[in-house]
């Protein structure tokens, strides 16, 4: 009713992130160029704090679209998942083939080798994770493990909390 009385398109401050909608204030901005300096520079771990509707989520999406083709994003939007349904999750996410019946090596070893192809095709890759607080401890360290993977240079895997 009221979108029609002031001639908007759509209904304002909707619940869903749409990063069309993203305001650039100095803040904003320095919190997105430091994202975008952390994950060029290869940091294992990015984390990103704030107070619930400060716009975090918005903020995670206007930074993986802001990533330029030398990055693949992989993004799990609620990690509430044991550590093999969170490697599951990523491995589904980097298109890594493999049967439900994948044990946790086998599992480990697909993701690695995924991991390493992107690498030697001069990618990054970056994995965002919502709502991190409601990570188990125990998948918080199968994540940590995760940032073991590296090569002689540089880090394999890049994850934002």
């Amino acid at each position: 009713m009221y979108t029609a009385h002031f001639g908007l398109r759509e209904i304002p401050f909707g619940i869903t992130p749409d990063t069309s909608y993203f305001f650039t204030s100095p803040h904003s901005q320095e919190a997105l160029n430091t994202l975008l300096v952390a994950a060029r520079n290869g940091e294992g771990f990015i984390k990103i704090t704030g107070e619930v509707g400060t716009g975090k989520t918005l903020l995670c999406r206007k930074f993986m679209a802001t990533l330029d083709d030398g990055f693949v994003t992989a993004y799990i939007p609620n990690p509430f998942l044991e550590p093999r349904t969170l490697m599951m999750a990523l491995a589904d996410e980097l298109e890594v083939v493999f049967t439900r019946n994948v044990n946790q090596h086998q599992l480990l070893k697909a993701i690695n080798k995924r991991l390493l192809e992107l690498a030697a095709a001069g990618k990054r890759v970056l994995l965002c994770l919502d709502e991190a607080q409601a990570i188990p401890v125990e998948s918080l360290e199968a994540l940590r493990l995760l940032t073991n993977l590296e090569t002689e240079k540089r880090k394999l895997l890049q994850i934002v909390l």
